[in-house]
């Protein structure tokens, strides 16, 4: 996935109107403030977005979280080289997780660049890494996030990388 740097910020607030169309209460940002796009020293950007998801609970037992890290690749255009989609479900006691980090060390050790991580009951993985599928971009993060939310919590479809 590769932006523009005007679109970058367009492209976060469009992910933050999809959490809220499926109720996420977000605290990171905090209600009413704007999310921040971060620039690090090699100017690459990067959000965070945390929030909890409508249980019914107070407070709520399930939160989500995206992380995404795009690199200037030329100019004023960035592609997307990491991202963490996150969920712990504490009601059921399950955690969901796809990540893009350390594309060279996990392709080299086990030739995929993405992976997932899934602990039932919380803290505990029958495997460090398992084998993922690339994930288009932040909308798919968060679908992917609710389908687990809303989906049969389990690890059995999951093939271990390690």
């Amino acid at each position: 996935m590769q932006l523009t740097d005007p679109a970058v910020d367009d492209y976060v607030s469009r992910i933050v109107e999809l959490l809220e169309r499926y109720g996420v209460a977000l605290s990171k940002p905090a209600p009413g403030e704007p999310v921040e796009v971060l620039e690090a020293d090699d100017g690459s950007l990067s959000f965070e977005l945390i929030g909890s998801l409508p249980d019914g609970r107070v407070p709520a037992l399930s939160t989500l979280a995206v992380r995404e890290r795009l690199r200037p690749i030329d100019g004023e255009l960035f592609e997307r080289d990491g991202y963490a989609y996150e969920l712990i479900d504490r009601e059921r006691d399950f955690r969901r997780a796809f990540h893009l980090h350390d594309p060279e060390r996990f392709e080299r050790r086990h030739l995929v660049v993405v992976h997932e991580h899934c602990e039932r009951p919380l803290g505990e993985a029958a495997c460090d890494h398992d084998e993922g599928s690339p994930i288009r971009d932040g909308y798919a993060g968060v679908t992917v996030l609710m389908d687990a939310w809303t989906g049969e919590p389990g690890c059995s479809e999951s093939r271990c990388l390690e």
